[in-house]
């Protein structure tokens, strides 16, 4: 019965009805609490949903069956620091290091390091994201923000704009770049990148919001 309710929730995931697949998948995990199959499909549909925090909760209850699944503790991981939840963010970014060391796993942990105020730390975690893959663009932007928080912001603009070429469709990216430029005393040369950006895309005004309400 299981399996037969997973294939229907990714029929419904598939014709875009995700209220659906997750109440069938809910009812997977209600019928079978064992099924860490059942678990990590319902805590992918809430990270979808950006409800990181429920997805988080059905990453921690797979985690209690099988720790050692594959790509199971970085998904937790990563759950975690979008839900806030920095210190288990932590712990599972550093398990899933030890069982896989991967560029992912390091570039989380750096993220979550730097939330937690842990800059070096988070810096060398960034390093060894990009040691495996240099010129990795998430690392590197992570990279960059670590700087910026470290007070080092000509380093940390040198890394935006690099990234503004590679990454033109990335308005993160222009969001640290702007960041950058006020944090060098160049505010007008931020606001003119932010009204270029703001033109370009509708939901910028909006991601400049949520990126300042995390600053406080």
């Amino acid at each position: 019965m299981t399996q037969q309710t997973l294939d229907e929730a990714n029929r419904a995931l598939q014709q875009g009805r995700i209220d659906d697949a997750e109440k069938l998948l809910r009812g997977a995990v209600q019928a079978d609490p064992q099924s860490i199959t059942s678990h990590v499909a319902l805590a992918t549909v809430l990270a979808q949903r950006e409800q990181y925090g429920a997805a988080a909760d059905s990453y921690a209850n797979a985690m209690r069956i099988d720790r050692n699944r594959n790509g199971l503790a970085l998904a937790y991981a990563i759950s975690c620091f979008r839900a806030e939840r920095y210190d288990e963010a932590e712990k599972s970014a550093r398990f899933a290091l030890q069982a896989q060391p991967s560029v992912g796993a390091h570039d989380t942990l750096a993220s979550v390091l730097r939330e937690q105020g842990k800059l070096p730390e988070a810096l060398a975690a960034a390093e060894e994201a990009l040691r495996l893959a240099p010129g990795n663009v998430v690392a590197l932007n992570t990279k960059g923000t670590i700087l910026l928080a470290m007070g080092r912001a000509a380093d940390a603009l040198a890394i935006f704009e690099g990234l503004s070429n590679s990454l033109p469709d990335a308005p993160g990216v222009v969001l640290n770049r702007g960041a950058a430029l006020e944090k060098l005393g160049r505010a007008q040369d931020a606001q003119r990148l932010f009204t270029e950006a703001a033109a370009r895309w509708p939901n910028f005004a909006a991601l400049q919001r949520q990126r300042g309400q995390r600053r406080h």
